[in-house]
C-alpha cells in the first residue's frame, strides 16, 4: 500500500513540475537582479563620510587647528606669570591636523573620496529572492 501512495505521490509531482510555468517576473533564475535604487547604478559615488572631499573635521581640536593650553587652561597665565608651557599664546597648533590646519584624511575612503553604496556593495545591482516563484523560478 505504501509503495503505490509513493508511486502515486511521485508521478502526480513530476506531472506538477511538468505542468509548471516560467516565472516571467525573473526570467526562471530565481532571483531578481535591478538597477540599485540607493545609488543609481553608479556604485556609489562620493564617500557618505565626508561627502567626497576626502577630508574630515579633526576630532582632536574639532576643525580648529589649535588644542587649548592644559597647563594654564587657555589663560595664558600661571598664576601672576606668563604660563611656561605656551608662552602667553593660550593654545598649542594641533599636532594631528597641523598640514591641513583643522582636516583630517577620512579614514573611511582614505582620502579619495569615492565611496561604496552600502546597499549593492558598490555592484550598482541589488539582487534578491524572487517572491513570486519563491525562488523556485517555476510557477
Amino acid at each position: 500500500m505504501k509503495r503505490i501512495i509513493l508511486t502515486l505521490v511521485i508521478a502526480l509531482t513530476c506531472t506538477l513540475a511538468i505542468q509548471a510555468q516560467s516565472c516571467s517576473r525573473c526570467g526562471n533564475t530565481g532571483i531578481i537582479r535591478e538597477t540599485c535604487l540607493s545609488c543609481h547604478g553608479n556604485s556609489g559615488g562620493r564617500c557618505d563620510n565626508c561627502q567626497g572631499s576626502g577630508m574630515v573635521s579633526c576630532y582632536h581640536c574639532s576643525g580648529s587647528g589649535e588644542l587649548t593650553c592644559h597647563t594654564c587652561d587657555g589663560t595664558g597665565m600661571n598664576g601672576d606669570e606668563t604660563c611656561g608651557n605656551c608662552g602667553g599664546q593660550k593654545t598649542f597648533r594641533c599636532e594631528a591636523c597641523k598640514e591641513n590646519s583643522g582636516y583630517l584624511r577620512c579614514s573611511r575612503c582614505n582620502g579619495s573620496g569615492a565611496g561604496s553604496c552600502y546597499n549593492c556593495g558598490g555592484s550598482g545591482i541589488k539582487e534578491w529572492r524572487c517572491p513570486e516563484c519563491i525562488a523556485a523560478g517555476r510557477i
